[in-house]
């Protein structure tokens, strides 16, 4: 018999999280490439404002917008 243990609450969070991602980017799939393009964007805005609600800083925000800056000066003529 092997006892097993309940997750923790982060635990749980953090596997619902993958979950719906996973789930939000296999439905976006059949949209193609703009389709995961989207599912990508709503999980990374999703992990900024986690990482804000954890840390109480805008780090993460700001990281997120260098990347986007950075892809946009990168294919805009």
């Amino acid at each position: 018999m092997t006892v097993t243990t309940m997750p923790s609450p982060a635990e749980r969070s953090a596997a619902n999280r993958r979950r719906h991602h996973e789930a939000r980017q296999a439905t976006q799939a059949a949209r193609g490439p703009r389709g995961v393009a989207a599912s990508w964007w709503d999980h990374a805005r999703a992990v900024a404002a986690a990482e804000e609600r954890r840390t109480g800083t805008t780090e993460a925000w700001d990281d997120l917008i260098l990347t986007l800056e950075n892809y946009a000066a990168r294919y805009s003529q």
